[in-house]
């Protein structure tokens, strides 16, 4: 695992962080719509929608990750001269690992995003029955 983590080079502490703030947001809005007397406000509506902006941005590094990683497996190949081919897809490999891991972190936003939407709506329809 930790191999994983250092051939993740620069990108992986924007996949930390969005993973993090995910994760925290989603503990924070869990709070917010489950406690006594929840109710379906705006402002709990933009921190669950944050959850979601971090797993897109994820992607979005997950994917830079992986171009300034072709192109700096490029260089070193272009740089080497004639590389056998196992070792020119094995940095290119490494460098798919950047947004395979945005793309996961994504999925888990979205599925954290779409529950707590649900429990939104539910209150939105509460509230809207008891006006």
């Amino acid at each position: 695992m930790e191999a994983i983590w250092n051939s993740l080079g620069f990108i992986r502490w924007p996949l930390a962080f969005s993973l993090l703030a995910s994760v925290l947001l989603s503990l924070y809005s869990v709070g917010r719509l489950y406690r006594p007397g929840a109710s379906a406000d705006l402002l709990t509506k933009a921190w669950l929608d944050a959850v979601l902006f971090w797993g897109g941005f994820a992607m979005i590094a997950g994917v830079l990750g992986t171009l300034v990683g072709i192109v700096i497996a490029a260089q070193s190949i272009e740089a080497a001269g004639a590389v056998s081919t196992s070792l020119a897809w094995g940095g290119i490999k490494i460098a798919m690992l950047a947004s395979a891991l945005g793309t996961l972190i994504l999925a888990f936003s979205a599925l954290l995003w779409f529950g707590l939407q649900l429990r939104w709506r539910f209150l939105e329809a509460r509230d809207a029955r008891e006006a």
